[in-house]
């Protein structure tokens, strides 16, 4: 595919997408398109299907049903004869190559520096050099502030740095999207502004960035959609000026009048 092809469609589309976990199921038939330089903000109640979903159009959970696109290519499985089975390790990680991820929880090597978190990476998948991963994963850290903390071990950082190091791994690959699950549930409120005020930079220079999270000024303010979901559909989605201020489902406006609630 030419560089000017690519630039034309979408980066991932999902049609259909199902998922369960044995008898439960949790996305039922979710459709889903991302464009280019998009910033999509996934909201719900806890229990909606945002993380799961999020994790299906990366392949972290192998969907049931329906099919997830990244620039054109089916992720996690292949036809053959007309039916599907599922790709090789191989495939699936070429087709997501694109993708980074960024986890609730950093996912950092307690036994790695920072650098050697962001670099670990360039060198097992791409296969650069230790030099050419680490100047490229100095860059990363540079990018979100956190060159100084470079030879620092996890148990040497606040929540904050912790995760600005996780974001700084996925974009030392290079992805043409992000993906975050939830970037900020897990940090003290204090350490929350660091970390989304990276994210709005990110946003700002045009990544393209799919986000589930509970924080809905950082919606408001930075993402260009917005996506309700409730009981593993999406119930409502549009642009975060239309979605706050004049929703148009009775679930929505409880969802958004129950947040409100907590903010006072």
């Amino acid at each position: 595919m030419s560089a000017e092809m690519k630039s034309q469609q979408p980066i991932l589309i999902a049609k259909d997408v199902t998922k369960r976990f044995g008898e439960l199921q949790v996305l039922h038939g979710v459709d889903l398109t991302i464009e280019r330089g998009e910033v999509v903000c996934i909201i719900g109640p806890s229990g909606s299907g945002k993380s799961t979903l999020l994790r299906s159009l990366a392949f972290l959970d192998r969907y049931d049903e329906g099919s997830v696109h990244i620039n054109g290519r089916l992720l996690g499985y292949r036809e053959t004869a007309g039916k599907r089975i599922l790709a090789s390790r191989k495939d699936i990680s070429e087709t997501r190559r694109s993708v980074g991820m960024v986890f609730q929880h950093f996912n950092l090597w307690p036994h790695m520096t920072a650098l050697g978190n962001v670099s670990a990476a360039l060198r097992t998948v791409l296969k650069l050099t230790r030099a050419e991963a680490e100047k490229r994963a100095m860059e990363a850290l540079q990018k979100v502030g956190m060159a100084h903390k470079a030879v620092s071990y996890p148990s040497m950082l606040s929540g904050g740095q912790k995760q600005r190091v996780g974001i700084a791994r996925a974009l030392a690959m290079r992805p043409e999207v992000i993906f975050y699950d939830e970037p900020t549930s897990a940090l003290d409120p204090e350490l929350v502004g660091e970390v989304l005020g990276t994210m709005k930079q990110l946003a700002s220079e045009g990544m393209t960035m799919a986000i589930v999270t509970h924080e809905m000024g950082f919606a408001a303010k930075v993402a260009s959609r917005v996506i309700f979901m409730d009981a593993g559909r999406i119930v409502e989605q549009g642009h975060p000026n239309d979605l706050f201020s004049k929703p148009q489902s009775g679930r929505l406006k409880a969802f958004l009048a129950s947040w409100q609630e907590r903010q006072l």
